[in-house]
């Protein structure tokens, strides 16, 4: 038989990445984009702009980046049940504008311990109340370790800033709540990722402009300068309002929601190592203390049964 016609046979791939390993891939992204989003959230008081400046750019630059996709996913949209819809939307107007509020008044730290560290307690909240999911003992238990960890943080800092600190976490703690109502939505759609950043981006773009349009919310567009736009273009625009929303809702579903929030759990010490190297803000003991608390604790309920 005459080999010289035969085809030579395939050669695999060196490497080849699994469903799951594109999650955790996925998710670490994600991780420095939240961090990347604690920060600027921060910084919205130093700036020219306005929430309702933060929040046009958030939604409307994935509204336009993403708009080649709307044909195409069309048709699961437009299945998509007012449960989920109702769900999505918590990610978007009513999540940044109580972060936006938290952070105006608490340090950069703070906001990534308590929107990552308190998540997973809500989201076991919810589901027992939505779900009639039991929580174990070793997961409540594994929850006040959480809240100790972010009380640690408050408490260890409540003499030099106790007013401003303790509403700032607060609104923070309640933004947590409205985050895991957005997970667990997640968690139940059908929805392909690209599919959920287009329904979140363009119900809450025009929800965002009805406030404007009616003076609830005012905006600086006009006078602020390309130059003070353009962390917000970059962050929360193209890295929270596209990547991180895509990202998030993939890593959900390729890991599942325990094992992205275990990740996520990782989210507050990069952020306060961030805020150090970025916005010069100070580390004290119990804010360190707090984060490693919160941390440990957000790593045993994801491991508890």
């Amino acid at each position: 038989m005459n080999t010289a016609f035969q085809s030579s046979p395939r050669k695999k791939p060196l490497f080849i990445m699994s469903p799951l390993m594109k999650g955790y891939v996925a998710m670490i992204i994600v991780l420095f984009i939240w961090s990347g989003f604690a920060l600027t959230v921060r910084a919205v008081g130093a700036s020219s702009l306005s929430i309702a400046d933060v929040m046009l750019i958030r939604f409307s630059v994935p509204l336009l980046l993403l708009t080649p996709w709307v044909l195409s996913s069309l048709k699961e949209i437009k299945n998509i049940r007012w449960s989920d819809i109702t769900f999505i939307m918590l990610g978007g107007v009513p999540f940044l504008l109580l972060a936006t509020f938290g952070a105006s008044t608490a340090p950069a730290a703070y906001v990534g311990t308590i929107l990552t560290g308190t998540p997973v307690f809500f989201a076991a909240l919810l589901s027992f109340i939505f779900y009639r999911q039991r929580i174990s003992l070793s997961k409540f238990l594994a929850f006040l370790l959480i809240l100790f960890g972010i009380a640690t943080m408050i408490v260890g800092n409540a003499r030099s800033i106790p007013d401003s600190l303790l509403y700032g976490a607060a609104f923070l703690l309640i933004a947590s709540l409205v985050w895991a109502g957005y997970t667990l939505g997640l968690k139940n759609t059908k929805l392909s990722p690209i599919a959920v950043a287009i329904v979140l981006s363009y119900t809450s773009f025009f929800v965002t402009l009805v406030m404007v349009l009616s003076g609830i919310l005012k905006t600086n567009l006009g006078v602020i300068s390309f130059d003070d736009a353009l962390p917000f273009i970059l962050v929360q625009g193209i890295g929270v309002g596209v990547i991180s929303t895509i990202g998030f809702s993939y890593a959900v579903n390729k890991l599942g929601s325990i094992r992205s929030l275990l990740l996520g759990s990782l989210s507050p010490g990069l952020t306060a190592l961030l805020a150090a190297l970025v916005l010069h803000e100070a580390l004290s003991i119990a804010m360190i203390c707090g984060i490693a608390l919160s941390t440990i604790g957000v790593i045993l309920s994801n491991r508890a049964k």
